[in-house]
């Protein structure tokens, strides 16, 4: 359902072709994702019960590997201190901009596979961290 929080109208607006419009309609919703997950912590309704669900506890996403994604000890840190202390909920800016990994930068980099980070996580990795596929390529947005 992360394709309801998608601006539909904004990308079919540009000129461009329609697969191009496909993708990045996809895209869009993909990387919806991290702020949707975001926002759960922030209200704090991970592992607590609502409902009439019994016995059924949500769970975050493994962390367990990420020593694997990040190459260098500075990526770590900020990565380690964004999952501790989650930056406050900004009011008016476009969260689809923020990098899934950090949530702070805004995304300028984008992999073969179409995912997008910021530049400083995006040199540090080594698998997309959205679909876990191997990174070939590069491309730096402006």
């Amino acid at each position: 359902d992360n394709f309801q929080f998608v601006n539909f109208t904004e990308i079919m607006w540009k000129n461009i072709d329609p697969g191009r419009k496909e993708a990045e309609f996809a895209l869009s919703a993909l990387m919806e994702i991290p702020a949707q997950y975001k926002a759960t912590l922030e209200l704090g309704l991970l592992g607590r019960r609502a409902g009439n669900c019994p016995n059924k506890i949500a769970r975050p996403p493994p962390i367990s590997g990420l020593n694997r994604y990040l190459s260098n000890s500075s990526s770590k840190s900020s990565w380690t201190s964004s999952v501790a202390t989650a930056p406050p909920c900004s009011t008016g800016s476009n969260e689809t901009e923020a990098c899934p990994v950090c949530l702070v930068n805004t995304k300028n980099m984008a992999f073969n596979c179409g995912h997008q980070t910021c530049h400083e996580c995006g040199q540090a990795i080594q698998v997309c961290p959205i679909c876990r596929c191997s990174i070939a390529a590069r491309i730096k947005l402006y």
